[in-house]
């Protein structure tokens, strides 16, 4: 036995000194009674009948001092060592979606937490504990924790995730911990007791203690693929249903914008296990956003209800710039027609004279065209650089002036494969098309994208320039070849604004664990995104694109500050497909290696034992007072 607090054994001083005021103090006391005959006999009945009478104050005084011990010996906390009594507890805990499904009234989640909590309480004093959370990733909570409280405090603060669970990571986890501090020179791993705490059924395990919460059968619906569309004076919503338990009948509701009244219901009969396709269609000219809900009751409410935005019900009109060296009756002519044909952009048009003599009048534009023009510095706006024909500060590349063509060579379209060059030039033919003259650019510093070249070199192409917006180089005058004149020109116009004014979010709805795509657009000046709780999520808006991780099931807020105005856009975050089946199986969980067997000394601490006893001696003393003063005399 050893004492953490040694110096509270001085608390024993006290005992001597309970006995000292024991011995000293007067055992006479000062009683007026009558001296009748009878009081005399009543007197010697009853020191007959009570012998221990007499020790009434001894047994105060040793009250006394057993509660002076048991008080310092409680402040100076004598713990006792029991040799290879506790271990090092390694828990893995599944924060998958599918673990806020309901067992009764708790969820899965909850249950796995009360697992955990028990086996930390009946553990012996001295051992540590480990948990990660796992679902597609893993977190470590904490990490050889050896206090019993603060490991219980930190389980019981945990909240469910509602990603994917994989079964891969789970199980690099569980094998990483097998491993752990494991070496050469120590072929013992760390952990004597590893627990897997899920709801997955797994068949044969090995090195690992399986503790599934996923408990008897329930039944669980699920609606997911949701999209809409409008026309003719109606919203159509279409999905799927799914029935993981038993076949049903299941009754959807469509509600239309913010409205707690349903637009329309509909019966739809699912057979087990079986995607059922579904159509709901309600009256509406317009609309901002839709939810489809399934009313059947069951164990997992996070899967019956989605929510789909309609993302063009945000106005997407940019102002736009041409500026052009030929004079005004034809400035910009083919531009400002291919504009008007393939977009909703408000323009302007300017002579070069006009710009040359006060580019500050033109600020605020959102894209700028110089056609056969270069300017001397960079617009705040996405460009399109038509013909430049010297360098220009920022715009990452070189000109080195015009060049002479081959009348037999044309124009080559890009065979890239990437996703998004073949987006640029969707729809474009690009053969055939000839060119008189083009300027040859070099030396590129920064990141770009050809989707035509000439003679090897990038005629047109795409990047992002040094004030970080979207920028458009065409190396050649359309006024002096056939390009202009032909359809390819009008889509890849077309196509080039939706690529300097695309929507800022591609889709409207998700699933839980996707990234969700979002694109800067020109002039932002900033931009906030919102998850589902109302929490503020990191953006970097740094280049023309950012990616926002959906990690929960719900609304996401993103706000884009354009010229002051703000424009809010949201996306919906469903749950995952995979998880809202309630009886997943899983491969078998065969760990190579085997559990530590070194058992580490535990402890005992009976601090709470003393002062309990303390308490109770105190109170014994109490009663034994009372009883003397009221009762024997």
């Amino acid at each position: 036995m050893s004492f953490l607090f040694p110096l509270g054994l001085l608390g024993l001083i006290g005992i001597p000194i309970v006995i000292i005021i024991y011995i000293l103090q007067s055992k006479y006391n000062e009683q007026t009674v009558t001296s009748t005959y009878i009081w005399h006999l009543s007197d010697k009945f009853l020191k007959k009948k009570n012998p221990f009478s007499g020790l009434t104050g001894l047994i105060s005084l040793l009250l006394q001092i057993l509660t002076i011990a048991a008080i310092s010996l409680a402040i100076a906390r004598p713990i006792f060592v029991l040799p290879n009594a506790a271990y090092d507890y390694c828990f893995i805990l599944d924060v998958s979606g599918s673990m806020n499904m309901k067992n009764g009234s708790k969820t899965r989640f909850e249950l796995a937490k009360d697992e955990i909590v028990e086996l930390i309480e009946e553990s012996a004093d001295g051992s540590s504990y480990t948990l990660v959370t796992v679902s597609s990733g893993e977190t470590l909570v904490f990490e050889d924790v050896t206090s019993k409280d603060s490991a219980i405090d930190a389980v019981e603060n945990l909240s469910p995730g509602s990603e994917s669970h994989s079964h891969t990571v789970m199980f690099t986890t569980a094998q990483n911990c097998l491993n752990k501090n494991a070496s050469e020179e120590d072929v013992n791993p760390k952990y004597e007791k590893l627990y897997l705490v899920t709801d997955k059924r797994y068949g044969e395990t090995a090195n690992v203690n399986i503790i599934d919460v996923s408990g008897s059968n329930v039944e669980n619906y699920a609606l997911f693929d949701l999209q809409g569309t409008q026309a003719g004076g109606k919203l159509t919503a279409t999905g799927k249903l799914l029935s993981h338990l038993d076949d049903a009948e299941l009754e959807i509701k469509l509600y239309v914008d913010d409205s707690k009244k349903a637009a329309t219901s509909k019966s739809v009969p699912v057979k087990k296990g079986v995607a059922k396709s579904f159509e709901i269609e309600c009256l509406s000219e317009s609309y901002t956003s839709f939810t489809v809900e399934i009313t059947n009751a069951d164990a997992y409410k996070d899967d019956n209800r989605v929510t789909s935005y309609n993302l063009k019900s945000e106005s997407k009109i940019y102002r736009t710039l041409i500026v052009s060296e030929t004079d005004e009756y034809s400035t910009g002519f083919y531009f400002k027609a291919a504009l008007d044909a393939t977009s909703d952009l408000e323009f302007e048009t300017v002579s070069y004279v006009a710009y040359e003599s006060d580019p500050e009048k033109y600020k605020g534009y959102g894209l700028y065209v110089f056609d056969s023009y270069t300017p001397k510095a960079l617009p705040d706006g996405a460009v399109w650089l038509i013909n430049a024909t010297t360098s220009i500060p920022g715009s990452g590349f070189n000109a080195k002036g015009k060049q002479s063509v081959d009348p037999a060579k044309k124009m080559v379209k890009s065979t890239s494969s990437k996703t998004s060059t073949r987006k640029l030039l969707e729809g474009v033919d690009g053969s055939n098309i000839y060119i008189s003259e083009y300027v040859k650019y070099s030396g590129f510093y920064l990141k770009y994208e050809t989707l035509f070249s000439y003679n090897n070199y990038p005629l047109i192409f795409t990047s992002e320039n040094e004030t970080g917006n979207r920028q458009v180089v065409m190396g050649f005058d359309i006024y002096k070849s056939d390009f202009a004149a032909t359809v390819d020109f009008v889509i890849l116009v077309g196509n080039l604004v939706e690529y300097c004014f695309p929507d800022v979010v591609d889709k409207a709805n998700y699933t839980v664990g996707e990234e969700a795509l979002i694109n800067v657009l020109p002039n932002a000046e900033n931009i906030k995104a919102y998850d589902p709780t109302g929490k503020e999520l990191y953006v970097d808006a740094s280049n023309t694109t950012a990616l926002l991780n959906l990690t929960k099931i719900g609304t996401y807020t993103i706000k884009m500050q354009l010229s002051g105005i703000e424009t809010t856009y949201k996306i919906y975050s469903a749950a995952n497909k995979a998880e809202s089946d309630p009886n997943q199986t899983e491969e078998n969980f065969l760990l190579t290696g085997e559990l530590s067997r070194d058992k580490r000394d535990g402890f005992f601490d009976p601090v709470m034992i003393l002062f309990i006893c303390a308490a109770v001696l105190f109170i014994a003393d109490w009663g034994v007072y009372c009883y003397e003063k009221y009762q024997l005399r």
